[in-house]
């Protein structure tokens, strides 16, 4: 797949690197309870395909413990994560 064609990343020509605005990723809750994560930049994308995350177009459903794991290595590696909960939108 080409990042650049991903409907779910946001293309930002003058640098592939997310900026304090932008998040690398973006989580949210579903109502099956399964959560839902999405690549919005290219680095977030090239980062989930180097960790042999299994992904659909950038787009990723995991359960809570998958959830967590996943925070817990992207914010190692220094990745942003915007949570989208239902009491409003926090960046971890």
């Amino acid at each position: 797949m080409d990042p650049a064609s991903d409907e779910h990343v946001v293309n930002n020509p003058a640098s592939p690197e997310s900026t304090p605005e932008q998040t690398d990723f973006e989580l949210q809750k579903l109502e099956d309870g399964r959560w839902r994560l999405r690549a919005n930049t290219r680095r977030g994308l090239y980062w989930m395909k180097s960790a042999d995350m299994q992904h659909d177009e950038g787009e990723l459903h995991l359960n809570l413990l998958g959830a967590n794991e996943f925070l817990r290595r992207a914010r190692h590696q220094g990745l942003k994560t915007e949570y989208i909960g239902p009491m409003g939108r926090s960046v971890l």
